[in-house]
């Protein structure tokens, strides 16, 4: 017998065996690494529209209508932005009428009971983001 199939306690272990287990156990290794790469590269690759705008609002009720005006800061999407009313979700395109940019000086008007709570919801690449809320 050759001393490369020999355990220290003199009986022979065939090397064929440990060639097969080396084998194995790096194709498994191979196989994780690669699983790995190729999800991170899946989950990864989603539009991303960035995080939440700089923005600042000014908010006023009156006679049961809420009005929220662009006070200053990074413009936005109109789409982009979600007034959320209770159980209800509108976004500021919806409410304005036009679906572009919001700039500063820009406004929206909807209805509102007393006592309700308003947030406005910055949907993007991130997710939801919490941007402002009152309580009309």
């Amino acid at each position: 017998m050759s001393i490369l199939n020999r355990k220290p306690d003199g009986s022979s272990i065939p090397v064929i065996i440990a060639i097969v287990l080396v084998g194995i156990a790096l194709v498994t290794a191979g196989a994780l690494v690669l699983a790995g790469v190729l999800g991170t590269f899946v989950l990864s690759t989603g539009e991303r529209v960035g995080p939440a705008p700089s923005v600042s609002f000014h908010s006023g009720v009156s006679d049961g209508t809420a009005t929220i005006e662009h006070a200053g800061g990074d413009s936005f999407s109109a789409g982009e932005m979600i007034v959320v009313v209770g159980e209800t979700e509108q976004s500021w395109a919806s409410l304005s009428g036009a679906d572009g940019t919001v700039a500063q000086g820009d406004s929206i008007s909807f209805d509102v009971a007393s006592g309700e709570t308003v947030e406005l919801v910055y949907v993007g690449g991130d997710g939801r983001e919490l941007v402002g809320r009152f309580t009309a």
